[in-house]
């Protein structure tokens, strides 16, 4: 589904924290995408978030995804990680309804779509299972861990 249609589907996905296990998760299968890793306090659900590999020339960039930050912390509405995390401008707008402004016009327009993986009820559950997901983030097919090692749930 969408980013906006998943946060619109259930109310407890938005006035939730969210912690991110890493960004830019890659998948040689499909190089088009990138995916970020959530996991959603509200909901306990884990969610893989797809966006387009960007382009470099248009869109937004570190500067600003930093302000978005800082606006999404002042609206109370967290998304915390272990590591400095860019929030992609149209997850802002689809999680707080705040509108980020014209300099994201071309962001604004990316497709976002959300995979849910399980739902977790535990924090501590969910760094368990993700332990070690710092050294395969970056890894070729990373995703594809990702999704093996929440299919060991089961």
């Amino acid at each position: 589904m969408d980013i906006e249609e998943f946060y619109d589907a259930d109310p407890r996905r938005r006035n939730a924290e969210e912690r991110a296990f890493g960004w830019d998760w890659n998948l040689t299968a499909d190089p088009h995408h990138r995916w970020d890793l959530f996991w959603n306090a509200g909901t306990g659900e884990l969610y893989l978030m797809a966006k387009p590999v960007h382009n470099r020339f248009v869109g937004w960039n570190i500067e600003d995804a930093k302000d978005d930050i800082r606006a999404l912390e002042a609206l109370g509405h967290r998304i915390v990680s272990e590591i400095d995390h860019l929030i992609h401008p149209r997850q802002v707008r689809a999680k707080t309804g705040s509108d980020p402004g014209d300099k994201y016009k071309d962001a604004l327009a990316e497709e976002l779509t959300v995979e849910i993986l399980d739902v977790i009820p535990s924090a501590d559950d969910v760094a368990t299972l993700l332990a070690g997901w710092q050294e395969q983030v970056s890894e070729p097919d990373g995703v594809a861990w990702v999704r093996e090692r929440v299919g060991s749930r089961a």
